[in-house]
């Protein structure tokens, strides 16, 4: 006597799982290649990259600064108008003290050698010749980031 195996149709384990697999691919194919062709917003900004956030806009009033760590560097922003920000080294790069700005007469001072200067960082005063390090400032969605110069 010949035994026969009778085969039901519809799918086997073999079947599903090389159906899986196909699947898989495909679907791995595709979001890669969505993923390649619309890059997220992080990759639209054209300034430099990386950065730190600073604050949201609304927290910092105009003529106000803001005084941020980066590492070792502390950065001095201040924010100069609507949509206007600028960065600079906020420590005194002769004596090392720790700059403050003054929002009466618009400068940055260094409390312990005198030396003036300008919210673009040139001396306006002082016996120092060496201006600041200026850092880029930029907005996205409300909220001010420094980046590196």
């Amino acid at each position: 006597m010949t035994h026969v195996e009778v085969r039901e149709p519809g799918w086997g384990l073999n079947d599903l799982l090389l159906a899986a697999v196909i699947t898989l691919i495909i679907a791995a194919v595709a979001l890669s290649t969505a993923l390649y062709v619309s890059p997220g917003d992080h990759l639209e900004i054209p300034e430099l990259q990386p950065v730190i956030r600073v604050a949201q806009e609304r927290d910092i009033p105009i003529g106000a600064s803001r005084l941020v760590r980066w590492g070792d560097r502390a950065i001095l922003v201040v924010r100069l108008g609507q949509d206007r920000f600028a960065a600079v080294d906020a420590t005194s790069p002769g004596d090392g003290c720790l700059l403050r700005w003054e929002e009466e007469s618009s400068r940055i001072v260094s409390p312990c050698s005198y030396v003036v200067y300008d919210v673009d960082g040139s001396v306006v005063a002082g016996i120092s010749t060496r201006a600041l390090q200026r850092y880029p400032v930029f907005l996205r969605d409300g909220i001010a980031y420094v980046g590196r110069s």
